[in-house]
């Protein structure tokens, strides 16, 4: 898969600490202290998790086993959704959509919003599986089918709770077309459905507050603004959609983009008419919609997407949801054959231009390599097995080559993920000081952890970090 030998963990140019901790929650993975994401009450720990099976029973190390683990799901998440396509030509351009997004929506690939999606996935697909006649027939695979999609919705909420929402959505529209189907009968009652949601609601509710009273960090994220800050969160979204479509915001490809995506959606408008949908894709059309207006609006409106500055990561919800909504939408689309033609020739540009503009961000804006990441820290095993203290985005991303030779934790001034792990650099022989991003010079003694540090030696370029061995003081 081209996207795996661009995007995953061995391969991507730009992985940085937060992509190293899944990859050392892998190596050093800890029931029930790593449940959560290290420091957090939130982004549950699914690929640790299943990443033990490559890590301990095959032996991968944990760098391999988190880019085979992340990706197997992702390509899980692809096939689920792309059942809901007709077109073999629609399926081609949501892979493209998928594995290959846009520089501004990379984080598909790389961070939970993907892997809570590819779950919603696979329920979606299991509710249209249980909605078979030949399925509803045999009692044990249709409750396991059940079963499965409630875990699955119980784990997506676990992983993101930004899926609340569309695990909420997603079982309202599944509730109104039971409810327009059965109406308020006997029957209605009697399907074992009803009774899975409501188990699942229950133990969902349990298994998410248990989690979080155990979790190592406390964060409160699900607040809302108040109206003069979610105006500054509407202001800051507006002036950079303005940057993208006024080519300042250093991505061309992406500019060129949205002017073809806003084509597309006019397009989209004239030709409503000659879109005929059928009972079952109108239901997801109506699912994504309602998921991309309701999920982008609750994070305009949060208060913590407002402390961090409207990141462009969050609406990459919006992104999958939108555009499975119009590609449905296209899937169903009568035109005539020549209009049809040029019509697909546009939307694969589209994608095509979205998709190749990431790797030419990443190879002539920044960080103008596609080099590995891990190759490039790969350069710190020659110093033997040592410690690093450094700046959170030069700590854990060194570790990852090699979480046994190289054990790496940020400042104290820095984001701490895991003071245990903070604990074995001070135990290691050999103890080094990374001053990018945190240091203008190395000092002659520098304090860290309650440790006194003495420089000992000159300082030296590896792994393009500025590095200087220091020894502890007793």
């Amino acid at each position: 898969m081209l996207s795996f030998f661009y995007y995953s963990s061995l391969f991507y140019p730009v992985l940085n600490s937060d992509n190293a901790v899944t990859i050392l929650m892998i190596h050093s993975f800890n029931l029930p202290n790593d449940l959560y994401f290290w420091g957090q009450d939130r982004m549950g720990s699914l690929i640790p998790l299943i990443g033990q099976i490559p890590f301990k029973l095959f032996n991968f190390s944990a760098l391999v086993s988190e880019a085979i683990t992340h990706y197997l799901i992702l390509l899980l998440g692809f096939l689920a959704f792309s059942s809901l396509l007709k077109s073999y030509f629609y399926k081609i351009i949501f892979a493209i959509i998928w594995f290959f997004p846009p520089m501004r929506l990379i984080d598909v690939t790389q961070l939970a919003f993907g892997i809570y999606y590819s779950l919603i996935a696979i329920s979606i697909y299991l509710f249209n599986l249980s909605d078979k006649e030949n399925i509803q027939k045999k009692p044990l695979l249709y409750h396991f089918i059940l079963l499965l999609i409630t875990l699955i919705l119980i784990v997506s909420i676990w992983v993101s709770d930004m899926a609340l929402m569309s695990v909420f959505l997603l079982l309202v529209i599944q509730l109104f077309y039971y409810l327009r189907k059965y109406k308020l009968t006997k029957l209605a009652f009697k399907n074992p459905k009803l009774y899975y949601a409501l188990t699942g609601i229950l133990i969902g509710y349990i298994f998410i507050h248990y989690v979080k009273s155990i979790s190592s960090g406390k964060q409160d994220y699900a607040t809302f603004s108040d109206v003069n800050s979610i105006l500054q969160s509407i202001n800051i979204f507006y002036n950079t959609i303005a940057d993208i479509f006024l080519f300042k915001a250093n991505e061309p490809f992406t500019s060129i983009y949205a002017y073809m995506v806003t084509i597309i959606i006019g397009f989209s408008l004239v030709a409503l008419r000659k879109i005929k949908i059928n009972e079952s894709a109108n239901k997801w059309i109506v699912f994504f919609l309602s998921d991309a207006i309701v999920v982008f609006v609750i994070i305009i409106i949060s208060q913590w997407t407002f402390l961090n500055n409207v990141p462009r990561r969050y609406f990459t919800c919006t992104y999958i949801a939108f555009s499975l909504f119009l590609l449905l939408l296209f899937d169903n689309l009568v035109l005539k054959k020549k209009h049809n033609y040029f019509f697909k020739i546009f939307i694969f540009l589209t994608v095509f231009i979205g998709g190749a503009g990431t790797i030419y961000n990443l190879k002539y804006i920044w960080p103008k390599t596609l080099k590995p990441k891990v190759e490039i820290v790969d350069e710190f095993k020659k110093l033997g097995k040592i410690g690093i203290i450094s700046e959170y985005w030069n700590s854990y991303i060194i570790s990852c080559p090699n979480p046994d030779l190289i054990i790496a934790t940020p400042n104290e001034q820095s984001s701490v993920r895991n003071i245990k792990i903070t604990n074995e650099v001070f135990k290691q022989k050999d103890l080094y000081i990374i001053k990018d991003m945190w240091l203008e010079s190395f000092p002659d003694t520098l304090k860290q952890f309650e440790h006194i540090l003495l420089k000992d030696g000159d300082p030296f370029n590896i792994g393009d970090c500025n590095v200087c061995k220091y020894k502890k003081i007793k």
